[in-house]
């Protein structure tokens, strides 16, 4: 997914991007670190902070001290923190991403800036007031706010490290070799990666299975086998659209698969 793609699917309202294209410059100008925040973080850390998928569901099975566990498992503990951002609407925190880039654009290239950029981000300040939104705080929020977000993105669970666990997701293939996968990325959801948000990396499993699986089709179910390992890394996937660097903080090797 582009960042036009992410910036639709975030707003839900694809003629705000369309309405743009008349001011002569990317859409890819507004992508500041407020909007990183919307898309990048907000999105993919869901996973990290208010997590859609099931509650954990840690437990051994019978006698062979595999522990059969839920997505939700994998998270580490962090510090709770307040996050203002998750207080806004989608289209505050749009309007905040316009008006933050316009004006980021007047101090560094003021000679990018035009009079309909300075219109829209002007209108754009304007409906932020109007909702009583406090920009200047939020501003000065949004760098300590990335960095507690990618913290609880990245903390792993160490009491599941080195363990031999058994976990259920959807293979998304890094390689494939006349049909058959040996390396692949255990994601939580359909879509993940792809058409929808990537996951925080402590919600996505490298894997590197002992014998190949064949892949009949995208994300299919399966279960996986092995030990947990932390291993943050980044990995080349590449899609439709282009290629995409994804991190993941979990690994296992010589990993057994099970189609459901």
């Amino acid at each position: 997914m582009n960042t036009k793609q992410k910036l639709a699917r975030v707003i839900n309202h694809k003629s705000l991007i369309a309405n743009h294209s008349h001011l002569g410059i990317s859409m890819k100008v507004f992508f500041t670190p407020l909007l990183l925040i919307a898309l990048t973080l907000s999105s993919s850390l869901s996973f990290a902070i208010v997590s859609p998928t099931p509650e954990s569901k840690i437990q051994k099975q019978n006698n062979s001290g595999t522990i059969q566990i839920g997505w939700q498992d994998l998270q580490g503990k962090v510090a709770p923190y307040y996050d203002p951002f998750r207080e806004l609407t989608q289209k505050q925190i749009y309007n905040l991403s316009i008006y933050g880039r316009v004006v980021e654009l007047q101090k560094t290239l003021p000679n990018r800036v035009t009079e309909k950029m300075i219109k829209m981000g002007e209108e754009a300040k304007s409906k932020l007031i109007a909702d009583k939104v406090d920009i200047e705080g939020l501003f000065a929020q949004r760098e300590i706010i990335v960095a507690k977000r990618r913290k609880a993105a990245m903390a792993t669970n160490s009491l599941l490290i080195n363990r031999q666990i058994q976990i259920s997701g959807y293979l998304l293939a890094l390689e494939f070799n006349e049909g058959l996968v040996t390396e692949f990325l255990l994601v939580p959801t359909v879509g993940a990666c792809s058409h929808k948000p990537v996951p925080a990396a402590n919600q996505l499993i490298l894997v590197k299975t002992k014998q190949a699986f064949e892949a009949r089709s995208p994300y299919v179910p399966i279960r996986v086998t092995g030990t947990l390992q932390s291993n943050q890394q980044n990995k080349n996937l590449n899609l439709v659209d282009g290629n995409k660097q994804i991190q993941m903080a979990y690994f296992i090797d010589d990993g057994m698969v099970t189609e459901l």
